[in-house]
């Protein structure tokens, strides 16, 4: 089976020191972004391609940090990456045990045809792996007395 070249986004919301969580919880908990988590959605959800899905990849302490009621993250096919893990977590669509074991999943005849963008959700395990380029930001956001920024980056190596 080859492997096709695809295009992987990820997305996550970092507070000033650049820290992505806190306990299982995002940053600025208790407090609650309705925007950035609007745009979240947005980005995730939405496939370029009618009629197909985006994959959310995301690391199992990710998964769980997701309130069970959420979970899966829905019109969207999740895949939990675990080495501890053997079974998918009950609600995930499927289990993978590391970046490639995922990235061939894509590729599999059962999910080559449904899946248009893969978006890395996180947590810092997942996104080690990533090359950041420099930004571009859109300006500081501020919602509930929290201040954020949007920021893309692009890896071109993989």
């Amino acid at each position: 089976m080859t492997v096709m070249s695809r295009i992987l986004n990820s997305i996550v919301a970092v507070c000033p020191d650049m820290g992505i969580g806190k306990n299982g919880n995002l940053p600025w908990h208790p407090i609650r972004l309705s925007n950035e988590f609007k745009h979240f959605q947005k980005m995730t959800m939405t496939p370029l391609v009618e009629g197909k899905k985006n994959v959310v990849l995301m690391g199992r302490k990710t998964w769980f940090s997701i309130p069970a009621a959420n979970r899966p993250l829905k019109n969207r096919i999740n895949i939990v990456l675990s080495r501890e893990l053997n079974t998918a977590p009950e609600g995930a669509h499927y289990l993978a045990s590391d970046f490639s074991s995922a990235l061939h999943l894509l590729d599999s005849s059962e999910l080559e045809k449904q899946v248009d963008q893969v978006w890395i959700i996180g947590g810092s395990a997942v996104y080690k792996f990533l090359v950041r380029f420099p930004g571009v930001p859109t300006g500081v956001q501020e919602e509930n007395g929290v201040q954020y920024v949007f920021e893309v980056y692009e890896s071109t190596d993989h």
